[in-house]
């Protein structure tokens, strides 16, 4: 009976710790990142359309290569991690209307989207 009583305690300071702190934000935070690095990597193994979109992702990056500055760089490696990351870019930085990317000049960001369709 005292194990239950011990983990009910236990499970009403991390629910308090959870829901009316923030506490916890950072290393849940860290195990949502970890979570979806193994996801893509796990995507990326799978999916056979990856290998197509590789080529145009490849041919991109040199290509654009000298225009980009260090942290556009980084910024490009980050978003061609996986096909999600990819279609969440294009979906939110593409086309009429697209808000302008904080890592991207707005020529680069029309240029590696002109690209990427």
């Amino acid at each position: 009976m005292k194990g239950w009583i011990l983990l009910a305690l236990i499970g009403g300071v991390l629910y308090y710790l959870y829901t009316e702190t923030d506490a916890l934000d950072e290393p849940v935070a860290e195990v949502q990142a970890i979570y979806q690095q193994a996801e893509d990597k796990l995507d990326s193994m799978t999916g056979t359309q990856l290998k197509r979109i590789d080529h145009k992702v490849d041919l991109l990056k040199t290509d654009i290569a000298d225009r980009l500055s260090a942290a556009e760089q980084q910024a490009l490696q980050a978003i061609t991690q996986s096909q999600a990351r990819l279609d969440e870019f294009k979906q939110d930085y593409c086309g009429n209307g697209a808000d302008k990317h904080s890592s991207f000049s707005k020529e680069n960001q029309t240029y590696i989207c002109d690209k990427l369709n």
